[in-house]
């Protein structure tokens, strides 16, 4: 009777610890692929913060050279500006100096003209005398020629004078006129010097304001970095600590003597028969490699190659290099249909550009079972095999070459 109760307990022991183990693969399974997910969408909003940071940057280098620009404009302008206010105040100093010599000028032709005035009210207050009394009541021929002479030399000076003193004046109001018409001129053209460089004060203004609200919205995004790195470190904690966990339990599968993963897809190919220190095989049959890992261009993202690219028409079978769990499986522009399995050990096998996929995100594979068919999805140039052997952290930090892992 204590016989049968023992076995029983023990049978009922035994199926609480499968269930037990199960249930903790299952929640550890779901946990590492629901954080593998959350990672995935973190690194891509870091990538997309990056973008638009570099974005606002070359924005806001553009906006500042644009500033220097009108700032050296507006010096120029404005040293113009100055120079017109030298020369406005040398012709204002040359109008003051020509109007000080008319003022003169005219003074002593009006004294010249009262001079002649007087000569000739005295001669008509005199009553019949006229020149021609003195030239003919002169005594003697010599008499009436100095008289004559005399008289000549009088109506002379006095016309001469006259004539010379209009000249003066004519000058001066003509040089006047120039000075002043000058003037004018660049009184207009500093009025106009001063009419852009408000102008462009206005528009440095503008840019300037905007340059701010630029490095306003860079620092935005920098902490805004800064939040989702803190956010992909401590979900990379967490998935250090579920890998940990899972390895644990393979660990303690193979203690145990458990078997390996069933395969269930295609079986493993003779190219996966050979292996690497690390236990890996090829992911596909007859494996030749193209483009190698670190070729640095432009058609990268990460400005490298993060991988390793296999030729590959459409369709070709590719492979698990090892046993594993898939905790990625979908879609972007740059991989196209992609896989991503966990190999234990902090060890990930990358698989891009699939034409199709054959494995799903929590499944167990094993090594050589085949996972999806090779394709030219995403940004390619043509069908081939984009693999890559990654550690954790962000989406291209964690690319490391995967050549010493394959046999």
């Amino acid at each position: 009777m204590n016989k049968i109760i023992i076995r029983i307990f023990s049978i009922i022991l035994i199926l609480c610890l499968l269930t037990n183990v199960n249930m903790v693969f299952a929640v550890t399974q779901a946990d590492i692929d629901k954080q593998k997910n959350e990672a995935s969408q973190v690194s891509e909003q870091i990538e997309d913060v990056k973008e638009q940071k570099e974005e606002i940057s070359a924005k806001k280098s553009e906006a500042q050279k644009q500033v220097d620009k009108l700032n050296n404009q507006i010096d120029s302008y404005e040293n113009e500006i100055d120079k017109l206010e030298v020369q406005i105040d040398d012709a204002n100093k040359k109008i003051d100096e020509a109007e000080k010599k008319l003022k003169e000028n005219q003074e002593q032709f009006d004294e010249q003209q009262e001079l002649l005035n007087q000569r000739l009210v005295a001669t008509y207050e005199a009553g019949e005398t006229s020149f021609l009394d003195v030239i003919l009541n002169s005594n003697g021929l010599v008499d009436m020629i100095s008289n004559y002479y005399l008289v000549s030399e009088i109506v002379e000076h006095d016309t001469e004078l006259l004539d010379e003193l209009e000249a003066k004046k004519q000058e001066i109001e003509k040089s006047k006129k120039e000075i002043e018409d000058s003037k004018k001129t660049l009184v207009t053209a500093k009025a106009s010097k001063e009419s852009v460089a408000t102008q462009l004060k206005t528009t440095q203004k503008e840019k300037s304001k905007y340059v701010s609200e630029l490095t306003q919205e860079e620092a935005d995004l920098e902490k805004q970095l800064k939040e989702l790195k803190s956010h992909e470190s401590s979900i990379s904690s967490k998935i250090k600590s579920m890998q940990a966990s899972y390895d644990a339990e393979i660990a303690a599968k193979k203690k145990s003597g458990s078997s390996s993963n069933k395969n269930s897809g295609s079986s493993s190919t003779s190219s996966n028969k050979s292996s690497s220190s690390y236990g890996f095989g090829w992911p596909v049959a007859n494996p030749v490699i193209g483009t190698g890992y670190g070729v640095a261009g432009r058609y990268w993202s990460s400005g490298y190659h993060t991988g390793l690219d296999f030729r590959a028409s459409s369709g070709t079978a590719v492979y698990s290099i090892g046993d594993g769990i898939v905790c990625d499986t979908g879609y972007n522009s740059a991989y196209g249909n992609f896989v991503e399995i966990y190999h234990g050990n902090n060890i990930y096998s990358f698989y891009a550009h699939a034409s199709r996929v054959q494995v799903s995100s929590g499944q167990r594979v094993s090594k050589g079972q085949q996972i999806m068919l090779s394709g030219a999805t995403g940004n390619v140039t043509g069908p081939h095999l984009h693999f890559e052997i990654r550690t954790p952290g962000s989406r291209y930090a964690n690319c490391v070459n995967p050549r010493p892992y394959l046999p």
